[in-house]
């Protein structure tokens, strides 16, 4: 689509800001619509090239325009605020995106299909249900300290204490205050069947799921990891190669280099997919920290890691391998082979 126009939109909930330029980089048009004359406007374009910022609906919007015959592309927020000139308006913010899909080196987002947004959604609501039952259990225990009453750390501890606190009358605990906290407590009980209800549906789905189910064979690798993994990876066609969706995700170090010297300075603690980077990592260190006697050869490869470097850095490597292998194994429809380094392959 080297010859037509380019269309930069600035998404918002219900207002979307067009800007049209053509292959002459020359802006034919830059308006506001709604999301109904946006589809509309969709379907008369003749297709062009569609750019969105990433952000909330982008990838509704893009599938929206795959389907009516144009090119999408969903462009960072970083790599779009050099290109706008002038105040941050809609209108500025619109030409910028325009201008920034036409740059060659620019860095698309990958583009999620509606299966896997599903999943991220499954893994989204599931972090918000532990954020409240943790947020729940601390709310009780601060209450019932004001009464006297300590409860130890741990959902166990909790869960055997309300009831003794509750059939307790001689305590300090309020009277017009047990009726709430027996509700409370059923909220938090409440809570803990809907997080296992949620966990059952994740592990029957990467059961069913051939890709999922492929991920989980490597090690460090579980049922959320292999659901996140694949959420954003999808068929990996997004990434050159496994390094560069190691780099999307956060786990390769940055460079700052100038006359020829590289300089490593670590990874980035804030440009990456920080939750899926957190979920690898903690999955990596599980398995690093049970490894005591190695017997394949990538065994071999951490355990003389963590000699050398130790168990943190050992995890984070272990992560950034099992990334690049997840993209082999998701593009090339591989399974995952675990080498044992016996005498005989030795020999």
């Amino acid at each position: 689509m080297k010859n037509t126009n380019t269309i930069g939109v600035d998404l918002a909930k219900n207002i979307i800001q067009v800007s049209v330029v053509s292959k002459n980089n020359k802006e034919l048009t830059n308006k506001e619509l709604t999301r109904k004359k946006f589809t509309e406007f969709l379907v008369k374009q003749k297709p062009s090239l569609v750019a969105f910022e990433a952000c909330a609906t982008a990838h509704y919007w893009s599938r929206v325009a795959i389907r009516h015959g144009h090119e999408a592309k969903i462009i960072p927020a970083k790599a779009i605020t050099p290109f706008r000139q002038g105040h941050k308006t809609d209108k500025n913010d619109a030409l910028a995106v325009a201008e920034a899909a036409k740059r060659p080196n620019i860095k698309v987002a990958p583009r999620k299909e509606i299966e896997q947004q599903g999943m991220q959604a499954i893994q989204r609501s599931r972090e918000l249900l532990i954020h409240e039952r943790t947020a729940l259990s601390n709310h009780i225990r601060g209450l019932l300290m004001e009464f006297g009453e300590v409860i130890p750390q741990g959902f166990a501890a909790l869960t055997r204490r309300i009831p003794e606190i509750l059939e307790d009358g001689e305590n300090e605990l309020a009277h017009i205050y047990r009726p709430t906290l027996s509700c409370l407590f059923e909220r938090f009980h409440q809570l803990q069947d809907d997080i296992k209800f949620v966990d059952q549906q994740i592990k029957l789905y990467v059961k069913e799921n051939n890709p999922c189910y492929r991920l989980t064979e490597m090690e460090g690798v579980g049922p959320i990891s292999a659901i996140l993994l694949y959420a954003t990876l999808g068929t990996g066609e997004a990434f050159k190669n496994g390094r560069e969706f190691s780099a999307y995700i956060g786990l390769t170090p940055k460079q700052y280099s100038s006359g020829g010297k590289a300089n490593i300075i670590g990874i980035s603690k804030y440009v990456a997919n920080r939750r899926l980077r957190a979920v690898l990592i903690q999955g990596a260190r599980a398995y690093v920290y049970k490894l005591k006697e190695p017997k394949s050869t990538k065994d071999k490869w951490l355990w003389s890691l963590i000699q050398r470097a130790g168990y943190k850095r050992a995890a984070v490597a272990l992560a950034n391998k099992n990334v690049r292998t997840a993209w082999a194994l998701l593009t090339q429809g591989t399974e995952y082979i675990k080498y044992q380094a016996n005498e005989q392959q030795v020999a």
